[in-house]
């Protein structure tokens, strides 16, 4: 058989064994698909989503941006945060989840994201979370805020 003709795997169908390998092969086709399909659905419903915070802590936490910078002026442009978190609740709290957006010299709005401070703040305390790299934004990023999204109770709960 001439190269141009060989087959893509080596093997050339004839007969009656052609309907069982196209048969098998659009079978492990369907099967490749539907395990494709149901690894997407989880990874998606499970994996992806956010998990809710406690909303009675969230309500008793306040958050301040004291000062920011950019990092990696026209490379990576990185918001660097300082952020205090004020703990008004009886019970340790963690995991405190920030959104952010960025705004052009104009306030015009140019990215938007959000950030889990790593640490634990015990209750009725303040604690400085400093040079907190939030996330990639615009090169033109003049302006940001910061808003409390979630927080989680504490592991001295």
């Amino acid at each position: 058989m001439s190269p141009a003709r060989r087959p893509l795997f080596g093997t050339e169908l004839k007969g009656a064994g052609t309907a069982r390998a196209v048969l098998s092969g659009s079978f492990f086709c369907a099967a490749l698909l539907l395990l494709t399909f149901l690894l997407t659905l989880s990874v998606t419903v499970t994996g992806c989503t956010a998990e809710a915070g406690d909303s009675a802590l969230t309500a008793n936490t306040r958050i301040e941006l004291v000062d920011w910078h950019i990092s990696g002026l026209w490379v990576i442009n990185c918001p660097v945060c300082w952020i205090r978190v004020a703990n008004y609740n009886t019970v340790p709290i963690k995991d405190v989840t920030v959104t952010y957006d960025t705004y052009d010299f104009d306030s015009k709005p140019l990215d938007h994201g959000t950030y889990t401070l790593d640490g634990e703040v015990g209750p009725g305390q303040v604690k400085n979370f400093i040079e907190q790299y939030v996330g990639i934004v615009g090169v033109e990023s003049d302006k940001i805020s910061v808003h409390l999204s979630t927080v989680h109770p504490g592991d001295h709960h």
